[in-house]
């Protein structure tokens, strides 16, 4: 893995670790951590960031509804926030997990679901107009471990990253469990589609970034991190996966083959602590950090 990834924009201003990332409309994105704060940054002004909400406790994930103008906030306790952003007001707050809340996914038909610590897969559903409020249908205990990721497959299914190191995949009709595979030991911590084929892609605490079929049956399997895989995710055009760590690198994969393609430096360009999040935002890969920052990486390989 030869070619490096060239970081182009540093934002700070957290005074905390950064856990969570989204976007915020064209050229712009949210972040937040344990400081408590979110802050919204436009990518061509890196040193301008705003803060929007101050929560008053650590943020582990987050999730924008454009057409509500809503922010869904998940937080180190176990709280689901919503604010509404037209007015910056807390429109609700829900007490549903006994544990931090790691994942905030939209899923069809106005539903979303959030991963748990405890454990525990929570759905709710938007009811009414406007700033509607969210109404919880499910609570679904999956294991004793914390759940990590989620993502959205094909045909109403659900892949969840698990703490007991298995990813499960369910029925977003009835919620039930369609097929478990045995991931990553010590936990399963990161999830996504491929984009054109029946393969799910996985990182776990292994530190091994592993392709599967749907029904559970193992295609690949490549050392990715020196220690856990957080993230897993392809680039908006299809052509590449990036992966991010505790070890601090952010790599870039061919997604075709899963051979490496380029990598970040642990010291001044690039992250100097764990790498917990990252987003793609227009053309850019955002990353954030333990070490307090956000990233902004150029990827001339990719062009």
């Amino acid at each position: 893995m030869g070619v490096l990834l060239r970081s182009t924009d540093v934002f700070q201003g957290h005074r905390a670790s950064v856990y969570a990332l989204c976007k915020a409309g064209e050229g712009a994105f949210l972040s937040a951590g344990g400081d408590g704060v979110v802050v919204r940054w436009e990518l061509n002004r890196p040193e301008e960031g705003r803060a929007v909400a101050m929560v008053g406790e650590p943020v582990y994930s987050m999730a924008l509804d454009a057409h509500r103008q809503a922010l869904l906030i998940g937080c180190g306790s176990g709280r689901l926030l919503v604010i509404d952003l037209g007015s910056g007001v807390e429109a609700q707050v829900e007490h549903v997990h006994q544990k931090g809340i790691f994942r905030i996914v939209p899923l069809r038909n106005g539903l979303l679901a959030c991963a748990g610590g405890d454990g525990v897969l929570s759905v709710w559903q938007w009811a009414g107009e406007g700033m509607a409020r969210l109404v919880q249908q499910r609570s679904i205990a999956l294991c004793a471990e914390k759940l990590r990721d989620i993502t959205l497959l094909n045909e109403g299914r659900l892949a969840v990253a698990c703490g007991d190191g298995m990813v499960r995949i369910l029925d977003t009709g009835s919620f039930n469990g369609m097929v478990e595979a045995d991931g990553h030991p010590g936990g399963a911590y990161g999830v996504c589609m491929h984009p054109t084929k029946p393969v799910l892609l996985t990182g776990g605490k292994d530190g091994v970034l592993k392709a599967w079929r749907e029904d559970g049956s193992p295609l690949h399997a490549v050392p990715a991190h020196k220690g856990s895989v957080y993230v897993v995710s392809v680039d908006p055009h299809g052509r590449f996966l990036y992966t991010a760590g505790r070890d601090a690198l952010v790599k870039v994969w061919d997604l075709a083959t899963l051979d490496p393609v380029a990598r970040s430096q642990r010291d001044r360009s690039g992250h100097t602590h764990s790498v917990n999040a990252a987003i793609w935002c227009g053309e850019q890969l955002i990353t954030a950090s333990d070490d307090r920052r956000i990233r902004s990486w150029s990827m001339p390989s990719m062009r």
